[in-house]
């Protein structure tokens, strides 16, 4: 079984075509949201991919993402109830690199909005570092009780071992086969904490690829087996196992 725990199906422009792939596509798919409106749309597309009977399993979860924090309301508590409704929690964090619209207090303060839930809840949370690994690190201590599973982790070495040293499950994507920093912070990762993602359908794109499919998490899963020097079918027990214990916790 492939599992692929991270991706935006509410981004797929053709919708017709999401669906003729994820009827045949055989595994689980994590949806994250950037925000209410994106979140509601991931619902549907769940809602529907299991009234035509797809093959595929998805998993919709509710976040404001970095970007979308300019349009967030100042009384957070209104997002409550959708907090609740949500299983996990993603797509959450900062990014003091390309999203610069809203403060980094600002940001902060959704940030923490969602962690606060996550730590009442003890529940995992899909977590956004780009450029503020460090302000994310000393947060995260606060909020001992939530779960993070740290999305696409570029950032320094050091960090990353910090996160690892506390449990901090990690995801790898499109990205592994480009960037020896990557596949050295894939070598550093215990099997236990690994997981796959493709962050569909723009980051392969946005990478130099071609190809968003459903199924190019099978690519990555082959990447990602090829920088451990261990088989895909040994990497998809791996995942499975590690993801089976979050499910779980639903």
């Amino acid at each position: 079984m492939y599992i692929d725990f991270h991706t935006h199906l509410d981004f797929y422009k053709d919708e017709n075509a999401l669906f003729e792939q994820l009827a045949k596509f055989d595994g689980i798919i994590v949806t994250s949201s950037v925000d209410e409106k994106s979140y509601k749309k991931n619902i549907q597309i769940q809602k529907k991919c299991d009234s035509l009977g797809c093959s595929t399993k998805i998993i919709s979860t509710f976040g404001i993402h970095p970007s979308k924090v300019p349009s967030a309301p100042k009384n957070l508590k209104v997002f409550d109830e959708l907090c609740s409704t949500s299983c996990m929690i993603g797509e959450i964090g900062m990014d003091f690199c390309w999203y610069k619209d809203a403060s980094e207090a600002e940001q902060e303060r959704v940030f923490r909005y969602f962690l606060q839930h996550c730590n009442e809840e003890k529940k995992y949370c899909v977590i956004h570092t780009k450029d503020a690994e460090e302000k994310i690190c000393r947060i995260l201590e606060e909020y001992p009780s939530a779960k993070p599973i740290i999305h696409w982790y570029d950032g320094d070495k050091e960090i990353y071992k910090e996160f690892i040293k506390r449990g901090y499950m990690q995801t790898f994507g499109c990205e592994t086969c480009r960037s020896k920093h990557i596949q050295e912070l894939l070598r550093l990762t215990p099997l236990n904490l690994m997981l796959a993602e493709t962050d569909n359908p723009d980051s392969e794109i946005w990478l130099g690829g071609f190809d968003n499919s459903v199924g190019l998490i099978k690519k990555v899963y082959r990447d990602i087996a090829d920088v451990l020097k261990i088989s895909v079918e040994k990497l998809c027990n791996i995942i499975e196992e590690n993801s089976t214990k979050i499910f779980n916790s639903f």
